[in-house]
């Protein structure tokens, strides 16, 4: 299969061609997976006067901080505009998960985690970050990892 891949400044959203000789079951699997995907979310984090564009798989951590939104990213840590509920809405990706009212991680950058006696658990992030799961989250996060 040929992709091509054409910039057009002037095009409003991106928009997706097919050229085949005829309708196959690979390419209307292939009709389906690209139109059901969502279309990605870029959230501007801001750092002192820059603006630097993200996308969810770059977050490690979304908390507060001095009634301020801020974001551990792979490329630092950020201020965001939003407020944690509405990051909640917006990132649908399930590996985003509260750990507490005042923090979200993502699962995905979860470098281990420590399930103490006591009942909390306590998580290490891929940037060495520490953080903690708040009780009242801990059968949320168990049950997202199926224990």
């Amino acid at each position: 299969m040929d992709v091509q891949i054409k910039i057009d400044p002037l095009a409003t959203a991106p928009y997706v061609e097919i050229h085949t000789a005829a309708v196959t079951p690979e390419i209307t699997a292939m009709v389906q997976r690209i139109s059901s995907e969502p279309a990605a979310v870029l959230l501007p984090g801001f750092r002192g006067e820059e603006v630097i564009p993200l996308y969810p798989a770059q977050l490690i951590r979304i908390y507060t901080e001095d009634a301020k939104v801020m974001a551990d990213t792979d490329v630092g840590t950020v201020a965001l505009k939003y407020r944690l509920y509405e990051l909640s809405a917006l990132l649908t990706d399930p590996s985003f998960l509260r750990i507490s009212n005042s923090e979200m991680v993502n699962f995905k950058k979860v470098r281990s985690m420590n399930m103490s006696v006591s009942g909390t658990i306590s998580i290490l992030l891929s940037n060495g970050a520490k953080t903690y799961v708040s009780r009242r989250y801990v059968a949320k996060i168990k049950t997202f990892l199926g224990l």
